[in-house]
């Protein structure tokens, strides 16, 4: 089994601390484990978000607590430390990249020549809206453009060309709002752009942790995804060892891979 989605942030960059995730995924039956952390936690990603932090005092908080607090060259170290290290499962390293569409250029010189073994985009903010921070920023929103515009990113993140796969595809409905129309045509030509593209989607149990929205992608968007051929990676989304492999064993049981 593999959980291809595992944050190491609530540690430090330490063998030490990188191995508790490691007897973690052994312990859960997870033979391939993907260690990564989000873009803005590095000083050079920071800049990024500028343009965020100036359209939301929410945003603005929020990183003001979280961004820049590592640099690039900390989790490189930490995984030439590590990539020797015979542990008896795989281990592959990557970053979760927030996409950001205005940011593209910037996010391709960032990433170019990096040693990771992967990328994977994930939307996390639609436009200034931070959507699945806290449930009381959707008081006043357009579902209905919020969904729309949701996909628009995750859409130009598949054409982009810069990752090897599409974090939590359907993250929006995190907070159970759903727009007034239906999202086949929407699953459809995402699940299309991804195939086109060659990357993965993640069939990522994290959400159904936060609240209770179901684990993994609509059942609708799966099947677009399995219609157009794209790959799909199992995923927990831990954030601590206690939950790697989290709801795993639950998509393979359910043949939701």
């Amino acid at each position: 089994m593999t959980d291809a989605h595992v944050h190491l942030e609530r540690g430090p960059y330490t063998a030490a601390w990188a191995e508790e995730f490691v007897t973690a995924a052994k312990n859960a039956g997870i033979t391939e484990l993907c260690l990564l952390d989000h873009s803005y936690l590095f000083r050079e990603f920071a800049p990024l978000y500028d343009d965020l932090r100036h359209s939301s005092d929410f945003i603005d908080r929020w990183l003001s607590r979280k961004a820049g607090k590592h640099t690039l060259d900390e989790y490189f170290r930490l995984i030439e430390d590590l990539r020797p290290r015979d542990y008896g499962i795989t281990l592959r390293f990557g970053l979760e990249i927030c996409f950001l569409p205005e940011q593209t250029d910037a996010i391709a010189r960032l990433i170019e020549r990096m040693p990771l073994d992967f990328t994977v985009g994930s939307v996390h903010f639609i436009d200034n809206f931070a959507f699945d921070h806290t449930p009381d920023l959707w008081q006043g929103v357009d579902t209905d453009r919020a969904y729309r515009r949701f996909f628009e990113h995750s859409i130009a993140l598949a054409e982009c060309g810069l990752f090897d796969g599409i974090a939590h595809p359907d993250s929006v409905k995190l907070f159970g709002h759903r727009p007034s129309f239906p999202l086949e045509e929407s699953y459809d030509t995402l699940a299309a752009a991804l195939a086109s593209a060659g990357m993965y989607a993640e069939q990522n149990s994290g959400i159904s942790r936060r609240t209770s929205a179901e684990a993994g992608m609509d059942p609708a968007l799966y099947a677009a995804m399995k219609r157009h051929g794209v790959p799909i990676r199992t995923a927990s989304d831990a954030h601590t060892p206690a939950d790697v492999g989290a709801g795993i064993r639950y998509f393979y049981e359910n043949h939701l891979i």
